[in-house]
């Protein structure tokens, strides 16, 4: 962004300093700076929260998808178990 302390052209006379334009631009500069540390930390902290959940939430998935298995397994076992009844008269 071009400022006017930064802007030079040829055959103007130098602008004078004005002390309260300086101080307002350094403010700037800086909440700019403070902004982009927050942010960035923002990022890392939703970064270590997606890892930690995509961790807890594999295992879950894991863990959920051995035990439909086992369910899955153990009514196809019984499906195919034909006994036969004696029933007594």
């Amino acid at each position: 962004m071009n400022r006017l302390s930064e802007q030079q052209h040829e055959g103007v006379t130098l602008v004078p300093v004005d002390p309260e334009r300086h101080a307002l631009e350094v403010r700037i500069e800086r909440a700019k700076g403070r902004i982009v540390e927050d942010l960035n930390r923002a990022s890392g902290l939703l970064r270590d929260v997606a890892q930690r959940t995509g961790r807890r939430l594999g295992t879950a998935l894991v863990l959920a998808g051995v035990v439909l298995g086992g369910l899955v397994l153990a009514a196809l076992v019984r499906r195919s178990r034909r006994r036969v009844r004696i029933t007594w008269r």
